[in-house]
């Protein structure tokens, strides 16, 4: 094993001994590294976003990281060296008044710790051009709406970075404390529209939207002005009935006095609303539907024997679903209402089974030339019978017209409990026949006080000539919904 020797000698005879071995000279303290920057484009006058590029060198060493710092005039607070291991970066310069002329650094720091003690330094001169918005969707000035608009805008820059935009939307008398997104759309919250009492008035109101882009800057200001209604004249809004019937069903008259005359004769005339559909555009977005629904207690949508898809229905079935979540109480009635296999309707069956509580749909099957599967519906004649122990017994209703392919509208539910049926089809009494009495009108309790009541079979189709079965149901229908005590 050979033995290692460790010799210690005095500094100068240490360098006695290099000396004589012909070493000459000290030992170099460490420099410092060096710094260079350059810029991807031009330099004079340039974009409000950048990008740069700086890397380092160490002669006697490594280069371990980097300082950066942007010494800008539009934020003179905003000075600290900022660390980083990368050698590029995409800068966004804060100008919001269109031009700013800042002063870029970038300094290398060596395995040592030590920083280039001569920055590199770059001076700009950057312009910043406004953003523009442009409403796209938005209530005409004839147009008139509860508390509640939802609005849809353009938005454009043509130096900056459109995704990293932000919107701020108000309405007359609130432009100290907007609303802000970064969304091309925006629903205005209920609680805006209130004056200073927290309650609604009628009246014009305008609304607002102006963008920001990334580099601070403000943009033009658009805006649309147009008519809002208080819920009802009274301070209890009990009750919103949705008139889906348009003019021009010859019936419209009978299906409007029915459910108007039925609200006249049990509620004061300012604790309910009417909004008739055919006549304005109410509703923008789910959001819409659920924030005026919210104004009411109570909401009664019919379409009594039209057999047209809704739209409104099928695009905001979710701000239904969100009134019924907050305890709302809500009423629909009309002909393919629902969803089914091989049967268009407005409401998914998601509806059928989270809301009301059902297994899904009673399948009808039929063949006709469009159709060879399950219609999900049937048709009716004046002989066709409906019993109930909730609403009234042994109704007769007029015949109902179907679409091409499909029989009648009725659906028909698979309930999971018999006490949710509210009306029953006798058996053999529909087209076509079906063995047993079926379910279609269902009602289901929802948590926090709410309750939903879902008839395909539309009560205001009832021949009134028969023992006023038509206006008997409708009141019942208001008593289920708590329309009949105080």
């Amino acid at each position: 094993m050979r033995a290692i020797v460790r010799l210690l000698l005095p500094l100068a005879v240490l360098g006695a001994v290099l000396a004589g071995c012909g070493l000459t000279g000290q030992i170099k303290p460490n420099q410092a590294p060096e710094t260079t920057l350059f810029v991807s484009g031009d330099v004079d006058t340039v974009n409000h976003v950048v990008h740069l590029h700086w890397f380092g060198s160490d002669v006697d060493g490594t280069v371990t990281g980097y300082e950066i710092r942007l010494l800008n005039p539009a934020q003179p607070a905003d000075t600290e060296w900022v660390f980083t291991l990368r050698a590029d970066s995409v800068l966004t310069v804060n100008a919001p008044t269109g031009f700013t002329a800042p002063v870029f650094q970038a300094r290398a720091i060596d395995n040592d710790g030590v920083r280039d003690p001569s920055p590199a330094v770059q001076d700009f001169r950057f312009r910043n051009l406004p953003p523009t918005v442009t409403l796209s969707s938005k209530p005409a000035t004839t147009d008139t709406t509860f508390a509640s608009v939802t609005v849809t805008w353009i938005a454009g820059d043509i130096d900056g970075n459109l995704s990293r935009m932000k919107y701020f939307v108000w309405l007359d008398g609130q432009a100290a404390t907007p609303e802000s997104t970064t969304s091309l759309t925006f629903t205005m919250p209920s609680a805006r529209f209130f004056n200073g009492a927290a309650t609604y008035n009628n009246g014009f109101r305008t609304l607002y939207v102006q963008g920001r882009d990334d580099g601070g800057r403000y943009g033009n200001i658009d805006s649309v002005r147009w008519f809002v209604r208080r819920p009802v004249a009274g301070s209890r809004a009990r009750l919103l009935i949705i008139d889906d019937v348009p003019t021009t069903n010859t019936s419209n008259v009978r299906f409007d006095s029915l459910y108007i005359n039925c609200a006249t004769r049990n509620l004061p005339a300012d604790q309910f609303a009417i909004m008739r559909l055919q006549n304005r555009t109410p509703f923008r977005s789910p959001m819409d539907v659920q924030q005026t629904f919210q104004q009411f207690e109570t909401v009664i949508w019919y379409r009594a024997n039209e057999t047209s898809f809704s739209t409104f229905l099928h695009d905001f079935q979710s701000g239904i679903e969100g009134y019924l979540d907050h305890g709302g109480k809500f009423y629909l009635e009309g002909l393919y209402l629902l969803e089914g296999r091989n049967a268009t309707g407005a409401l998914t069956p998601n509806f059928i089974t989270d809301y009301l509580d059902c297994r899904g749909l009673q399948n009808a099957y039929v063949i006709t030339p469009s159709v060879s599967d399950s219609s999900a519906g049937w048709g009716n004649t004046n002989n066709s019978r409906f019993r109930s122990s909730v609403l009234a017994d042994s109704s007769r209703q007029q015949a109902l017209a179907g679409r091409t392919g499909e029989p009648g509208g009725t659906r028909a539910f698979l309930v999971r409990d018999n006490s949710k049926a509210i009306l029953w089809a006798f058996a053999n009494s529909l087209a076509p026949a079906a063995q047993d009495s079926i379910p279609v009108a269902v009602m289901n309790d929802r948590p926090g006080g709410g309750r939903v009541i879902v008839t395909t079979m539309p009560f205001s189709t009832s021949i009134p000539a028969i023992g006023g079965r038509g206006p008997s149901l409708i009141a019942k229908t208001f008593g289920l919904l708590g329309l009949l005590t105080p």
